[in-house]
């Protein structure tokens, strides 16, 4: 079959729907993709956060390598030219060509879009604002178009992802895309548009941010001449931007997990014969091994000396053998043989310990610890800290290490606000044993996460965020401060080995010494 390419592209968002449109009254939905290629089970990236999940859009690129967030975008214009947007791309390859972008939530406009490229950028504080402006946007033939939709999201906050509420705005707002789709008729180049709709996230209960399958599946759906009846067998949300390139015809950059690592899904182009490539997960089997214990010549000691403040290795007990900090148990926590140095313990619904001969002044430090990770959770598990993780309380000054489906969050307290980094787990890590290790650098200004042992990312540390971690509350392994997260709250159990905290922010080169102490 011969290739198509459109002369238009209209991509229309809509922010927290999810893929809860299946549950809606959406006839002009329906309409659309009668003839479409669709699914109600793509991906949105992790976090299932709106920055995130824009910016994987339109940058093509996820978010451990974009790196923005909802605070960022909402405070800087986006000016990073090794990473371009789709509009910088098309620009390149349509120099005259008229792009709009229309949104209901700015920062989109403000930090994701560059400002600079010619693109006719409106914002709105109301859907029904919005649609007004995109109504006079398609009377210019807008080569590209991207809206963004955001009472959806509104209502899932307020009322409930998938209550009575939010589906009513999941149907209002397929009002608003129907007079959207007479207005490219009216234009004259409807049947000459390929038209994308598609959610950045779902949502649970009244929020968003984790990996459930609430929060992460959300609708994908492709529409145009040329396009025929099909299910897309897999897509993300971040292959939005291979797909607007390849439909228009410009230039799709090589496939780079480290860059540019969007996609165009199969299933959606009859004559595309590309495939869509995915990280397997690897096959790792961690096996129980003897490593130098810490007083020996090859022993953590000996490595890393006095930096190390806390080192617990829970061959069946709560020990610190540093010998700076004594630790009480709660409840009961429960030790297995398959660590992977020795012994590990189970933390969480059972039983936590805590101390408070454990202080980090007001100096760089270092968390690392095995965790052993676990697609199947729920909620999410808090591994240590010294605060609570009830939201209302995250502000309050102190850190804490969280462990989720998918990923760990890092969260230090202010007092006034929080500073929460979420690291997806590695595409290819299927469920195991991951070594995680939180750097925090104030000297330099920013926070470093490794997995296994590799710089997953760096995050700038606002300056707000660099005092003294220290709240006068005991550190807590194996549950938030209060002992509640993950016994009242969200009931969850996890296991942990070796849990390290040093002195000052540990280096690539420290990274590996330990990597070296394990095996390699």
């Amino acid at each position: 079959m011969e290739r198509k390419i459109w002369n238009y592209c209209a991509v229309l968002g809509v922010d927290g729907m999810g893929n809860f449109n299946r549950r809606a009254r959406t006839p002009v939905l329906d309409a659309l993709f009668e003839n479409g290629a669709v699914t109600y089970d793509a991906l949105s990236m992790d976090p299932t956060i709106s920055a995130e999940n824009w910016g994987a859009m339109l940058l093509g690129a996820t978010p451990v390598v974009h790196g923005l967030t909802n605070g960022f975008i909402s405070n800087n214009v986006y000016t990073n030219r090794a990473l371009p947007s789709v509009f910088t791309r098309l620009r390149r390859a349509f120099p005259e060509a008229y792009f709009a972008s229309v949104c209901n939530w700015n920062p989109i406009n403000h930090g994701i879009i560059e400002h600079d490229v010619g693109v006719d950028m409106a914002t709105a504080d109301h859907d029904a604002q919005v649609n007004e402006l995109i109504l006079e946007k398609v009377k210019n033939k807008p080569k590209f178009l991207f809206v963004q939709y955001d009472n959806v999201d509104g209502a899932g906050h307020h009322h409930g992802y998938g209550t009575e509420g939010h589906i009513s705005q999941i149907e209002f707002t397929d009002g608003l895309i129907g007079k959207v789709l007479e207005a490219y008729k009216q234009a004259g180049i409807y049947n000459d548009t390929l038209f994308i709709v598609l959610a950045d996230h779902g949502g649970i209960r009244h929020g968003h941010g984790g990996y459930t399958d609430e929060e992460k599946y959300v609708f994908f759906g492709v529409a145009g001449s040329g396009i025929e009846k099909s299910q897309i067998p897999f897509a993300r949300t971040v292959d939005i931007a291979a797909t607007v390139l390849y439909a228009l015809g410009a230039e799709v950059p090589e496939r780079d997990e480290k860059g540019f690592s969007s996609q165009v899904p199969e299933g959606i182009f009859p004559w595309y014969t590309g495939k869509y490539v995915t990280a397997e997960p690897e096959s790792k089997e961690r096996r129980t091994r003897p490593t130098p214990n810490y007083e020996s010549k090859d022993g953590l000691k000996a490595r890393f000396g006095d930096k190390l403040k806390l080192a617990m290795f829970f061959d069946n007990e709560i020990k610190d053998e540093t010998g700076r900090c004594k630790f009480t148990e709660s409840g009961v926590v429960k030790y297995y043989s398959n660590g992977v140095n020795y012994a590990c313990a189970e933390f969480g619904q059972t039983g936590c310990a805590e101390t408070r001969d454990l202080t980090f002044g007001g100096g760089s430090f270092t968390l690392a610890a095995w965790l052993l990770t676990d697609r199947g959770l729920k909620e999410e598990c808090v591994v240590c800290g010294n605060k609570d993780w009830w939201w209302q309380k995250r502000r309050e000054t102190g850190l804490s290490l969280v462990l989720k489906n998918n990923d760990t969050v890092f969260l230090l307290g202010s007092g006034k606000d929080e500073f929460a980094l979420v690291t997806p787990f590695p595409d290819a890590h299927g469920d195991g044993w991951l070594h995680t290790l939180i750097a925090v650098d104030k000297e330099a200004g920013q926070v470093r996460v490794y997995y296994d042992f590799e710089l997953i990312r760096t995050f700038p540390l606002p300056e707000d965020f660099r005092g003294c971690p220290d709240n006068g509350c005991p550190f807590v392994v194996g549950n938030d401060v209060g002992h509640k997260n993950n016994t009242e709250t969200f009931p969850n159990i996890f296991r942990m080995d070796d849990l390290l905290v040093f002195d000052g922010a540990l280096s690539d080169e420290d990274a590996q010494t330990l990597k070296d102490y394990y095996g390699g």
